[in-house]
């Protein structure tokens, strides 16, 4: 049993099931052929099948216009930007061999109900990414007033804090807490200490928030290290 022709029996299971899994394939080789199939052999009937069925990665970006032109089509308003090389005097999409960093701003509503607002597939994640990225954002929310009124919050990533204090000077800035516990207990992995800073970043005042992280000093000096080199204003929710 070779690769093309078991990918040739997953044609139809596919369109029904897009995502079934590799063991799944093995499994009813198993039961209906009594035959083991290696996972290498598998993944390569799989890979094939759902290039026949959805269209390869290459065929797919060559439709990335329609892409687009569809987003604007559904979403009235929306700005859609397309980035493309010249290669030989042909025009080349920026595949990152179908690699790349997400960048994504969701918004929360009155009815504390979350929406996506803009997404982006980049080279890299640093400075010059995030700045041409809320460049285009601010300019779709209505300009700088209107950001100004914002709060943002966010989880630290690379590049981002120093372009949302140059663009958004005015703007509230908070981290989000929970990525910044997680980062915390890559560092220090102690259970206990996720109370205490809750207890720090629920704080509604100076006082309160200092009283915590001096409580965190007594249990644990180097979570006090790591936490107290964040503004306040950052951490507190």
């Amino acid at each position: 049993m070779n690769a093309k022709w078991w990918s040739e029996t997953l044609d139809t299971i596919l369109l029904e099931n897009p995502n079934l899994k590799i063991n799944e394939i093995r499994s009813k080789s198993l039961r209906k052929w009594n035959t083991n199939v290696t996972l290498s052999k598998a993944r390569r009937a799989k890979l094939m099948a759902s290039c026949k069925v959805e269209g390869s990665f290459k065929d797919q970006f060559t439709r990335i216009y329609d892409y687009a032109h569809e987003l604007l089509r559904c979403n009235p308003g929306s700005t859609v930007k397309v980035k493309v090389d010249s290669e030989n005097g042909q025009t080349i999409f920026q595949r990152f061999n179908y690699k790349g960093e997400l960048l994504t701003v969701v918004g929360r509503d009155p009815n504390e109900k979350m929406l996506p607002l803009a997404y982006a597939i980049m080279e890299v994640e640093n400075k010059e990414t995030w700045s041409w990225f809320l460049e285009l954002l601010i300019e779709d929310l209505g300009g700088t007033e209107v950001c100004d009124a914002c709060t943002f919050m966010s989880d630290q990533q690379k590049g981002l804090l120093p372009v949302l204090f140059e663009l958004l000077p005015r703007a509230e800035h908070r981290f989000c807490m929970r990525h910044l516990y997680a980062n915390f207990r890559k560092k220090i992995q102690r259970a206990h200490l996720k109370t205490l800073t809750w207890k720090a970043a629920t704080s509604t005042y100076p006082q309160a928030w200092k009283r915590e992280i001096l409580n965190m000093k007594e249990v644990n000096v180097e979570a006090y290290k790591y936490l107290i080199v964040i503004p306040p204003r950052l951490s507190s929710n």
